[in-house]
């Protein structure tokens, strides 16, 4: 399969930005063209064959996230982002004082702010702390886990270091103990498989436009069997309402208040579609010729230093925060759009970690599918340009 042909490259420049958004995929983009151009209507309000249509397409979204997750189409919500999936979750369960949430040290602020605002209510979060190459033990969550641990939140890719996450390992030992299971997927749906089937989670989260799909949507995974109460309420959530009180509907209904963003859940649906067509095996497999490639690039540039694993086996992603020397990060990324190359710079948003790794900030090279080892092989030239110019 030619992959070029699903995407639109931007022109004039390598796009190494996957990790903070992947490139949109052609058929999410002419799906929500579809919507608007074809039947635009509210979805779910009305009987005209406009509103019918929006409102099936809509739905066999759900179908698609059940097949493709192998999970019950009723425990997946849509959502804004992976961010107000997390927080839909600390606000809508039920916290008593006393109770403790743990999260790691290598969290994006999206899954680690939400658990500290609970410290008001009297939460006590407790923190997994990784070693020096960001990896996370399950053996050191039972030192830290408790019989008063209500919720363990965890990434399973970190948006910084891109390492691998024993993730089956740190659910079960999480569900031993009794606690709830919360896993950030945000940086993992692109690259590999989820069978939630099989994985010991209450809930998981990631966002559309990190795999292939459009910014403004994300899915929550809400299992059944676990109490959640909606963040927000209003029109298409209710069974009854009077004017002292209301019913809500059961399942996702009552989760999705309001006008939901129609065309970006059915582009989301066609990114699936996309992530299907191509396979995971071969996501896997490219994936890992760009970071045996990207490595070999690393170390051959003495002036560059790299954080994280430098072990391909050790990467779940193309992630590479790296520091150039005697170059400030931003002014590192600025120099490398010059080379044309797309590269984030700053604290990636997980301030914690970068201050863990001793850095004010990192260039972040990330890179997906549509990324070429020729692509690579440039960047290597491009950051002894960088040094050279330094």
């Amino acid at each position: 399969m030619d992959v070029s042909e699903l995407f639109q490259q931007p022109a004039g420049m390598a796009y190494f930005d996957s990790a903070a958004t992947s490139l949109t995929c052609t058929p999410a983009l002419e799906k929500m063209q579809e919507y608007y151009r074809d039947y635009r209507a509210n979805i779910h309000r009305g009987a005209h064959r406009l509103t019918l249509k929006a409102s099936d397409e809509y739905e066999s979204v759900y179908g698609k996230l059940a097949h493709f997750f192998q999970a019950d189409a009723q425990e997946f919500t849509a959502v804004r982002n992976t961010t107000e999936a997390v927080n839909a979750v600390a606000l809508g369960l039920e916290w008593s004082k006393g109770d403790e949430v743990i999260v790691t040290d290598i969290e994006h602020h999206s899954n680690l702010l939400p658990w500290l605002r609970l410290k008001k209510q009297g939460v006590l979060v407790r923190i997994l702390e990784s070693d020096a190459e960001g990896r996370l033990s399950p053996e050191k969550l039972v030192s830290v886990i408790s019989k008063k641990t209500r919720l363990v939140s965890f990434t399973a890719c970190s948006n910084v270091l891109g390492g691998t996450i024993p993730i089956t390992d740190l659910a079960s030992t999480a569900k031993k103990a009794g606690a709830l299971v919360f896993v950030d997927a945000a940086q993992y749906v692109g690259h590999h498989p989820v069978s939630l089937k099989q994985w010991p989670v209450d809930f998981l989260a990631f966002s559309g436009h990190k795999s292939f799909g459009p910014t403004g949507i994300g899915v929550l995974f809400h299992r059944k069997n676990v109490d959640l109460s909606p963040w927000f309420v209003g029109g298409g959530t209710v069974r009854d309402v009077s004017l002292s009180d209301y019913n809500l509907l059961k399942h996702r209904e009552r989760f999705e208040a309001g006008t939901p963003p129609i065309a970006e859940w059915l582009g989301l649906g066609a990114a699936l579609d996309v992530i299907n067509q191509i396979g995971y095996s071969v996501i896997q497999s490219h994936d890992q010729k760009l970071i045996a490639a990207m490595l070999r690039v690393f170390q051959e540039s003495p002036h560059v230093t790299l954080f994280g694993s430098n072990q391909a086996e050790e990467k779940a992603g193309a992630i590479f925060p790296f520091s150039v020397k005697n170059v400030p990060h931003h002014q590192a990324a600025v120099m490398l759009d010059q080379l044309g190359f797309a590269c984030r710079s700053g604290h990636h948003c997980a301030i914690p970690l970068t201050k863990k790794l001793g850095v004010p900030g990192t260039v972040r090279a990330s890179l997906h599918v549509y990324n070429t080892e020729e692509q690579v092989t440039r960047f290597g030239e491009a950051l002894k340009t960088l040094a050279a110019l330094s």
